[in-house]
């Protein structure tokens, strides 16, 4: 099991080109979702985070933790990982939770790792 506060200091181990995979396998073990990680001071980090947390709890028929609501974890501009191109379909199949927090990725990526 995994608390977004291990979520979080991850992501601030490696590369952004790696954060959806590290996104995706976190989702598969995360719990303790009521305790706010601190912020990184990386906005999309922090985004990621929030964004991750609030899919665990939506998808598991919980309330979202407040935390994750919060203005500081939201990304702006939005954070995509693809290419530019590719934007106008990560839109349309990010989840929503991922979405509002201004990070893009795509539902498919993190289906499986």
């Amino acid at each position: 099991m995994s608390a977004p506060q291990e979520l979080a200091t991850t992501l601030r181990e490696v590369t952004p080109a790696e954060y959806v995979r590290f996104v995706a396998d976190w989702l598969t073990r995360a719990d303790s979702l009521d305790q706010p990680p601190p912020l990184t001071g990386v906005r999309p980090i922090d985004a990621l985070v929030a964004a991750a947390a609030a899919h665990v709890a939506f998808t598991a028929g919980l309330a979202v933790p407040t935390w994750a609501n919060e203005a500081a974890r939201t990304c702006e501009p939005l954070w995509y990982p693809g290419p530019r191109a590719l934007l106008p379909n990560a839109l349309v199949n990010s989840p929503l939770s991922f979405v509002v927090r201004g990070v893009l990725v795509e539902a498919d990526s993190l289906a499986s790792v």
